[in-house]
């Protein structure tokens, strides 16, 4: 897998754990990974209300 970089080059770089707002972000974005997770395996439809659970998440924590 790669860094997501922008137009112009730039990645996230969130490596100070003592920054409130660094820590912030990856609890939201853990807990957009563990909200995708939560699906039946088996289930397409139980997998694909997880994706949606989890675009709802990351657009409303995110302002997207």
């Amino acid at each position: 897998m790669y860094k997501y970089k922008n137009k112009n080059g730039m990645a996230l770089s969130l490596t100070n754990d003592n920054d409130a707002h660094q820590a912030l972000v990856k609890e939201v974005v853990v807990e957009a990974i563990k909200i995708l997770k939560m699906h039946d395996s088996n289930c397409k439809t139980s997998m694909a209300m997880a994706m949606n659970n989890t675009k709802k998440f990351l657009r409303t924590n995110f302002n997207v």
